[in-house]
């Protein structure tokens, strides 16, 4: 560029802040083009797409690296939560330590996740047995009910649900009702609003021994899936009695006096003589 003398020097334009630069040739573009479009230089196609809101320019050879690096990026994210969840389920199971530790510390990946599902099942399993030999039947229900909900909601709470995750809520049904034995042989159904199907059952008394048969839980139809019903104890209305043994009578024990005929004199006491007559 000359520079006469006396004549003003003309600064170049400041870009504006939505400018940018052809991925190919470089050329600048303001404003940046919001849409896939020609370079207006090289009349290469150029390919538009957005990251966190920001607007990438790319030519057409680099999408399929930029979709694939996208793609693993959000899949890390995804994994990176699913082992989260699960491993959170596992320490809440009393699962070996060194294994939680090992396998949060791994890179984030399908298989990481997958074993991590493992080894809280597996200790799921281990601690409802333990429980069940205890008689520790809130414990059961407690791990068994959770079961069901995590396995229900990572399978993406379909309707109906998975026979696998029916039988789980089962036997949090079957647990509950054993630990409520001590309370009475009833127990009532709280359905709590969950829907029509539930609500037939509301409020309604059981016997204990004929549900541990009937598996009524959960109510088949419910659009929840899982429905939220529960199980509340009853007290029995009659009070158990004490079982009292009966005391000999005296007149009727075997060491009572037998009774004297009638009309007969009492024997004499002994030492003591008649007075003759007078």
């Amino acid at each position: 560029m000359t520079i006469v003398a006396g004549q003003p020097i003309e600064t170049p334009p400041t870009p504006r802040r939505d400018a940018a630069a052809c991925p190919y040739c470089g050329v600048l573009l303001d404003p940046a083009p919001e849409r896939g479009r020609l370079c207006p230089r090289c009349r290469r196609r150029i390919v538009v797409r957005r990251v966190d809101g920001r607007r990438v320019l790319l030519t057409e050879q680099a999408v399929d690296v930029f979709e694939a690096e996208r793609d693993r990026e959000i899949n890390e994210r995804a994994w990176t939560a699913e082992r989260r969840r699960w491993l959170a389920l596992a320490k809440g199971v009393s699962a070996p330590v060194d294994r939680i530790t090992r396998l949060g510390s791994a890179p984030p990946s399908e298989t990481v996740v997958a074993a991590s599902k493992d080894l809280y099942l597996a200790s799921a399993d281990h601690a409802v047995r333990t429980a069940r030999r205890d008689k520790r039947w809130d414990v059961v229900a407690t791990i068994r009910r959770e079961q069901a909900a995590a396995l229900y909601s990572a399978g993406g709470s379909v309707l109906p649900p998975p026979d696998e995750v029916v039988a789980l809520h089962r036997a949090w049904s079957e647990a509950v009702l054993h630990s409520l034995v001590d309370f009475g042989a009833q127990v009532e159904l709280v359905a709590t609003g969950c829907c029509a199907i539930c609500s037939r059952d509301g409020g309604r008394t059981f016997r204990i021994a004929a549900e541990l048969r009937a598996e009524r839980l959960p109510h088949a139809g419910c659009p929840k899936g899982l429905c939220h019903c529960d199980w509340w104890p009853v007290g029995d209305t009659k009070a158990k009695s004490r079982r009292v043994r009966r005391q000999p009578s005296p007149a009727t024990g075997p060491l009572a006096t037998p009774a004297t005929e009638a009309g007969a004199d009492p024997e004499p006491r002994p030492g003591l003589e008649e007075s003759p007559p007078p």
